[in-house]
């Protein structure tokens, strides 16, 4: 299968990248530097700019976007956060639409922050969107997406494990300090996601025909932030007993500490209803194999 990913030299793209070729597929990564991500990229991939047409492809995945906690949200930030998602969902879909041999499927990221903070409230695919930035940024994001020709997936990612990057990267200094503990009171629920997992997520996304719109990338197995926090310490061997004020994160990180403090319970309905197999479905096992990679 010849796959493009948009978005393909991030942490979980590089990882992407890594399992297709493994499985034998043919990859493109497109990137706004192919010089300098082909430097460090993975063996057997093609890196090009962007766009190529789009006929010679059987399947793209697009992860691009500026780093959610890249920097202080401020106006100038928040439009690159919808500019850099919108107008490359927009650019992909519109190369689908104009290839006469089109691809045949689009997965495209998107984000449990959908939801926005909903406490304990059970969260499906049918649930509706939030009401805060983020959760205005997933819908347009996803509303981009599911104009595409073609059969559209759109993976609402959770918290993503993995021991080179993502959240947990952010998380471990003050933890292996014995610095570190639960957020405000502990008891939002935190809907996670081990980087194997989504990366198996994608490509069953790309191979099951059954599935399209929106679908929960996340763990059956959703804690509280309280649970995560005492699960990490035990896998570092460290206290997790020091309490993150929720107000200390907002003084230090603005608005974006919103993101850290919500509550999302996502359940992995679509997932499971058309049988993905979670490799790592309970926290202390992810995070024990996250660490040890």
């Amino acid at each position: 299968m010849n796959v493009l990913v948009a978005g393909g030299t991030g942490f979980v793209g590089r990882r992407l990248a890594e399992a297709l070729v493994a499985r034998g597929d043919v990859v493109t990564v497109v990137s706004r530097d192919p010089a300098g991500a082909r430097k460090d990229g993975v063996p057997g991939v093609d890196y090009r700019g962007w766009l190529p047409e789009l006929d010679a492809y059987d399947a793209i995945v697009n992860l691009s976007g500026a780093n959610i906690f890249g920097k202080r949200w401020n106006a100038a930030y928040k439009f690159e956060l919808r500019d850099s998602r919108l107008r490359a969902t927009n650019r992909l879909v519109e190369a689908i639409a104009d290839a006469k041999d089109p691809p045949g499927v689009l997965v495209n990221a998107s984000a449990i922050g959908y939801y926005g903070h909903r406490k304990n409230e059970n969260l499906t695919e049918e649930a509706g969107p939030g009401s805060d930035f983020l959760a205005g940024l997933c819908e347009d994001w996803e509303a981009a997406a599911a104009r595409c020709p073609t059969r559209a997936v759109m993976l609402r990612i959770g918290v993503v494990l993995g021991g080179n990057g993502g959240a947990l990267a952010q998380m471990l200094p003050p933890f292996k300090l014995g610095l570190g503990g639960p957020i405000g009171f502990g008891g939002q629920q935190m809907s996670w996601i081990h980087i194997d997992d989504l990366v198996g997520m994608i490509q069953w996304a790309i191979d099951d025909e059954r599935v399209s719109g929106p679908v929960n990338a996340t763990s059956p197995g959703v804690v509280t932030n309280k649970a995560f926090s005492k699960a990490l310490g035990r896998v570092l061997r460290r206290p997790a007993v020091f309490i993150v004020p929720g107000l200390a994160l907002r003084l230090k990180f603005g608005e974006v500490a919103d993101v850290l403090t919500a509550s999302t319970k996502c359940e992995a309905g679509v997932a499971q209803r058309f049988g993905y197999e979670f490799r790592f479905p309970e926290i202390e096992a992810a995070l024990r194999d996250a660490l040890a990679a």
